[in-house]
């Protein structure tokens, strides 16, 4: 006969025992269902879409006078989703060109948001502030406007016009002059 101490260390035994298997199988599932996370910074090739591609883009950058747009090609990382791509493109904008073209942006220009609708309309939220340092006049506010609008349109998929909204707010001019009500389509006039 099975004294009562032996089936009450038996039950306990029992317990314990499905209680750890419970915690290793839900390890197991959690580890294998977890998002890959990345903690140094350093590129991680994506499981299901492989390594990250690479992608020739043209910026649109000011000539020399400051009069027209000039296409600067750079091979940059070309991210899944459209709007990070697209955030990409403006950063690299601002930052600037790097093969003798002239600034279209000033350097302290900032983003705060960017997204798109499915209708292909990208809109990109400058913070405040972020055209105090622009040189101003009708002819610098459009061709700062058609570096971007050009840069976006001809290099992100599915993307037809930009809409500029300057601290998430509906804005009427950029620096005072060009209209910014209406989202803006390429017009390769400006590009020479």
């Amino acid at each position: 006969m099975i004294s009562r101490s032996s089936r009450k260390s038996a039950l306990t035994f029992l317990v314990f025992g499905a209680a750890l298997m419970i915690a290793v199988l839900a390890g197991w599932y959690f580890a294998k269902h977890a998002p890959e996370t990345n903690p140094l910074g350093v590129a991680v090739p994506d499981r299901v879409n492989g390594p990250p591609v690479k992608s020739m883009v043209h910026l649109y950058f000011g000539d020399a006078q400051g009069l027209h747009l000039v296409a600067e090609q750079r091979i940059v990382e070309k991210p899944a989703d459209g709007a990070a791509f697209g955030q990409r493109l403006v950063e690299a904008l601002i930052q600037g060109p790097t093969q003798g073209a002239s600034r279209t942006l000033p350097a302290d220009a900032r983003l705060d948001a960017i997204y798109t609708t499915p209708a292909g309309v990208f809109y990109v939220d400058f913070a405040a502030g972020s055209f105090s340092n622009h040189p101003g006049g009708v002819g610098a506010e459009l061709l700062s406007i058609y570096s971007i609008v050009n840069t976006l349109v001809l290099n992100v998929d599915g993307i037809r016009s930009v809409k500029f909204l300057i601290g998430g707010r509906e804005a009427v001019t950029l620096v005072g002059h060009a209209a910014l009500q209406s989202p803006f389509e390429v017009d390769m006039l400006w590009v020479r």
